[in-house]
Formats: C-alpha cells, structure tokens, sequence
C-alpha cells in the first residue's frame, strides 16, 4: 500500500467516524419490553393472617410476647412454627410484583370472578385487614393471578405463597408431620 492510499484511508476515517458515532447512533435503540411491577403491600409487619379455602378456615396470630405465632382457628390445629413464619415473611417481604392487567374487563380469564382461595392479612398499626384474593395459575404454571380487595389490577404471586397455604392446610388437616 502506497502512502496516497494510507492518507485517502485515513481522511475517510476521519470524516466517516465522527458521521457514524454522532450522526447514524442517534436513531431509536430497540427497547426490551418493560415489565410493569408495583409495590403491593408496604407491611412491616403482621399480627394475624386467616386463610380461606373453599369451606375451610385457618387463622394464626402472633403469640403475647410478639415473637412466635400460634394457630388461632381452628382451635388446637398444629401448623409448624417455621411454615407460618416462612408466609407472613413472604407477604411482608413482598416488594415489587408484576402487574398483569390494569382493569380487566373479565376476571375469570385469571380465575378470580370465583377465587381459590382469599388471605386476610392484620397488621399491629391498623384495624383494618389486607384481602387478597387468590385465582388461577399463570399458563407456565410458576405463578398464581391475585387481586387485592380494593384495587381493580391484577397481580402475579409466586406460587410459595400458594404452596405455603396449600402445607397449612395439609396440616389442619393431618395429611402432614406425624399424623400422616
């Protein structure tokens, strides 16, 4: 390569660079797709949570010196102290969860016009409770559609909270530990 040849490259890069970084990266960057997510619950802590499902009923509270909780309902039910701790921690813990539909016009496409089952969560600074309602799982199967009472968006819970519920249950029942 002759030094003409050295000196045409060099004033084409010259010219050609500034065009490409300044001129041709200005267009639009395809985007991902944003994943609308919301804060859901600003808990810090709980003091009951009852479950409904179906015709069955549980409900466990926080013990008198606030460290350990205790089945309430029904009465002399046994629910492992760690399964009801790893579900109140679960819901307090809960900081961003996806948003599925803004307002739906139908809420049986995500199986709550008939929910599954429904979560009352107290805490110790209000006198009023948290309902969230649980429906239907996601097609993938890795996720469960809710909605709080109160709200017209419909949510996207991992399904621990919903296989939590699902052992309490098993418990109540004596399907679990050593009555099985």
């Amino acid at each position: 390569m002759s030094s003409r040849h050295a000196i045409i490259f060099t004033v084409l890069i010259a010219i050609l660079l500034p065009y490409y970084l300044y001129v041709d990266q200005r267009g639009e960057a395809p985007q991902a797709p944003v994943q609308k997510e919301a804060a859901l619950l600003n808990l810090s802590e709980v003091k009951a949570i009852t479950l409904v499902r179906g015709t069955e009923k549980l409900r466990y509270e926080k013990s008198g010196d606030g460290k350990l909780f205790r089945v309430a309902d029904p009465p002399n039910g046994f629910i492992p102290q760690d399964l009801m701790q790893a579900l109140a921690s679960g819901l307090t813990g809960m900081k961003q969860v996806e948003i599925v539909a803004d307002n739906p016009s139908s809420l049986a496409e995500f199986g709550l016009q008939d929910p599954q089952a429904e979560l009352s969560i107290e805490t110790p600074d209000s006198d009023k409770s948290i309902r969230i309602y649980f429906g239907s799982q996601n097609p993938t199967r890795t996720a469960v559609y809710a909605r709080v009472e109160g709200d017209p968006k419909v949510f996207l819970f991992g399904r621990n909270l919903d296989y939590y519920q699902s052992l309490m249950f098993q418990w109540i029942q004596g399907k679990q530990g050593k009555n099985a």
